[in-house]
């Protein structure tokens, strides 16, 4: 498993995320990917996964420049599978009808396939953090990568 390449991958595919290149974004997908959004929506295959990242309101789309997203752990789970944990931070975001805005960060887990030489996300579970678990604030449960 080459690591960077998963990285590189990931820094393109976020790339075309924060300038909304949803097309180019969705290529990074299998055609049978499974995404879950930090809301609960499922989406089942790239078609439906990019048609409904496409649906964003403009005022949301042009503040995308703020994005960031970063690797915090790769781990092979078989040969041609990885499993991808990244860290994503959103801040002075404003979603639709919002006073004011607020820093959004959160975690993302992602299964990755090798598929004709490329590695594709085969499915992503999205996860906003907010502070408000049963755990937060203990310095033991903070959010960072376990120890292997």
């Amino acid at each position: 498993m080459d690591e960077d390449e998963i990285r590189r991958a990931l820094d393109a595919q976020t790339d075309h995320w924060i300038r909304h290149e949803m097309d180019a974004w969705g290529a990074y997908f299998t055609d049978d990917c499974d995404f879950i959004t930090h809301r609960g929506v499922w989406w089942r295959t790239r078609r439906d996964n990019v048609e409904g990242h496409k649906d964003v309101p403009a005022p949301v789309v042009e503040q995308k420049r703020n994005y960031t997203q970063e690797v915090v752990d790769i781990a092979a789970i078989a040969p041609d599978v990885a499993l991808v944990h990244t860290r994503w931070s959103w801040p002075d975001h404003t979603p639709p009808g919002a006073a004011a805005p607020e820093d959004r960060a959160g975690l993302i887990t992602m299964v990755l396939v090798r598929r004709d030489g490329a590695w594709k996300i085969r499915a992503v579970h999205n996860t906003r953090v907010n502070g408000l678990d049963d755990v937060a604030g203990r310095p033991e449960r903070e959010h960072a990568p376990a120890e292997r």
